[in-house]
């Protein structure tokens, strides 16, 4: 029998187990240094992560544990029993996954029989499963097959409804802040849902209880309805699941409501529901950027780069694997805002806030992507001297300088083009962005307003007031300017798939293409457009597409052609880029039409056909409409 006490014997043993297999001597002796060996008898339960917060994740070396992650039986003796969700054996790990998303939610686990095992530290925890190999080791095992039925393994999207695993808790809002705590005491919830008179209204949860009332000293005799977040934020049932994590990575939520078509709560979708995906690394990447020294941070690009190649190999959809990486580069990017601000004096938090552009605010990151941004000033009050304006620009433009070589050396590019907040023409205040944005919408064809109308119509707030898109809300009323709204449709159309150049190429099986340039950027033009001409806020790519079909230029089954296609070339550019990242190349938009196979060059040409088609049939159409007619 192995003597476990020994370190040498553990450090074997675990070697021979993921993700202790990727960590190098050093780390693995570290972490063994500050473990513990723990014997339970059979039918001890080791952890009870459903009433409280599992502090220590823990290693089976010998014997069997069963774990319950949503009982719905009283425990009892026997791995047959239902209810069980799972059987772990030597070299098993449990207890990770809340430790993870810092919230509770399980597991509770029984010994089915003597049990040994190594109780690890909380510390080790976030950092072992944030690496590569701590992401690979996470989806391959919360992607197997379940002992039982209770634990989600699909591989295909599936929609909020699928995830909500729990009934809903629930209070009015004249309950007492007392009697609410109590509910979600009992309920072993960390939120509850305040009822309105016309459906769900606000939500409460532990973080608000302590922030509002406990550190306030405020009486908990209070109605749970004066300290609620109101109003609430929450998805339609038919979400889909990816889609709902990037929101809640994006507005650091653990709870997100889940409403059925009448408005009706459903649910209620925690961050721990997302445990069964690859992707579940990004809530601990997402923290320690939060928090990280600067010295940390370049590492830290390195990861978020990493999640390219990672995820692809766990076959998650790109969509939702450029959702996740966006995300974590305006992590990024925030942490480089908080960590410059207090080197610039003369910019204070509140005098600014900061837009990402391009494809970090339509979630649409690719190895390749560099980051664009701009900066809007807060408006000095009537009468404040020129000088001071001047004075807050200087400033502002000198951190977003200072911002952009911090991302440099994390390994995230900035804008070749100069679309960066470092240069005055994306820095200004909101009357300026205002005016220019009228000036560009009046007069379409001068001083580039096409081109820097669509980069500001795809901002997205990532720093100060949330709210804050001047130039997207001009442009919300498109349809008002014909002259504006027809010359935008025809720039759309203006980059045309290069479908000749293109078959060209392939009959001589040489040559290159470029993936963005002749593909993507025309769907992405033609959904900006088709969504503003529908006064749609939408963002992503085919969240525009679908808030911009069924018009008279772009019908039902072009928007959904163009989505299908959309979904099939971020694929293949994704996979292009992740094999030349794995052969120690930078990666890059060019395809050599030789190295790619025969599948995938018939992909790519039937795929520019069809955006060809789209256009060819838009620019008909459009000769004889005219904005009324959207």
């Amino acid at each position: 029998m192995t003597d476990f006490s020994a370190p040498e014997q553990l450090v074997a043993f675990l070697g021979r187990y993921a993700p202790f297999d990727g960590l190098d001597g050093d780390e693995l002796g570290r972490l063994i240094e500050e473990s513990a060996l723990r014997d339970f008898p059979e039918n001890a339960v080791i952890l009870d992560g459903l009433s409280s917060s599992p502090e220590h994740a823990w290693v089976v070396l010998r014997g069997r544990v069963g774990l319950w992650n949503f009982p719905t039986v009283p425990l009892a003796q026997g791995a047959e029993l239902p209810g069980l969700d799972d059987v772990v054996g030597p070299g098993g790990v449990f207890g990770y996954v809340v430790i993870l998303a810092g919230a509770k939610g399980g597991p509770r686990a029984v010994a089915l029989s003597d049990v040994t095992l190594l109780r690890l530290p909380a510390w080790s925890v976030a950092p072992m499963f944030s690496t590569p190999a701590g992401a690979a080791f996470l989806a391959s095992e919360l992607a197997r097959e379940p002992v039982v039925q209770g634990v989600a393994s699909e591989r295909r999207e599936r929609t909020a409804a699928e995830i909500v695993r729990r009934d809903p808790v629930v209070c009015g809002p004249d309950v007492t802040i007392r009697d609410a705590a109590v509910q979600m005491t009992g309920a072993r919830s960390g939120y509850v849902v305040v009822s309105g008179p016309d459906g769900p209204a606000g939500i409460v949860t532990d973080h608000d209880l302590r922030a509002r009332v406990i550190s306030t000293g405020r009486p908990v005799t209070d109605p749970v309805g004066e300290v609620m977040t109101a109003p609430l934020y929450s998805v339609q049932a038919q979400a889909i699941s990816s889609d709902v994590l990037i929101d809640m990575l994006d507005r650091k939520l653990h709870y997100m409501p889940v409403l059925d078509d009448g408005g009706g709560l459903l649910g209620v979708v925690q961050d721990v529901d997302f445990l069964t995906s690859p992707t579940t690394s990004t809530f601990a990447l997402q923290r320690q950027i939060e928090h990280a020294p600067a010295s940390d941070l370049p590492e830290l690009g390195r990861r978020i780069r990493d999640i390219f190649p990672v995820l692809l190999r766990q076959q998650e959809n790109p969509r939702h694997i450029s959702g996740v990486a966006s995300v974590a580069t305006e992590a990024m990017v925030r942490r480089c805002i908080e960590l410059e601000l207090p080197v610039h004096p003369d910019l204070q938090e509140g005098d600014f806030t900061w837009l990402s552009l391009g494809s970090v605010s339509r979630r649409e990151v690719m190895p390749s992507s560099d980051v664009d941004s701009a900066i809007i000033l807060t408006d000095l009050p009537e009468g404040t001297p020129r000088a001071d304006v001047e004075r807050k620009r200087s400033a502002a433009l000198a951190l977003a300088a200072a911002v952009h070589t911090r991302l440099e050396e994390c390994g995230i590019p900035s804008d070749t083009n100069g679309a960066v907040a470092a240069t005055p023409r994306f820095c200004r205040t909101e009357r300026e962005w205002l005016e220019a944005a009228s000036a560009w919408i009046a007069d379409p064809l001068t001083n580039q307003a096409m081109m820097m109308a669509s980069l500001l119509i795809d901002a997205r707030p990532a720093w100060g007031d949330l709210a804050l898109q001047p130039v997207a809300g001009v442009y919300q009323h498109l349809s008002e300017h014909p002259r504006a709204f027809r010359l935008m449709l025809r720039e759309s159309l203006t980059t045309k798939a290069r479908i000749r150049s293109l078959r060209d190429v392939i009959s001589l099986r040489g040559g290159t293409f470029d993936i963005k340039s002749h593909a993507l950027v025309p769907i992405v033009n033609i959904a900006r457009w088709a969504a503003l001409a529908r006064g749609s806020t939408k963002l992503q790519t085919r969240s525009r597409l679908a808030a911009g079909s069924d018009s008279a230029v772009l019908p039902d089954d072009s928007a959904q052609v163009l989505a299908e296609v959309f979904s099939v070339l971020m694929r293949l550019r994704l996979e292009h880029q992740v094999a030349q990242m794995n052969a120690g190349r930078g990666p890059t938009d060019i395809i050599a039409i030789r190295s790619i196979s025969p599948l995938s060059r018939s992909l790519l040409e039937q795929s520019v056909r069809e955006i060809a088609a789209v256009q060819r049939r838009m620019s008909n159409l459009a000769t004889y409409l005219d904005g009324s007619e959207w």
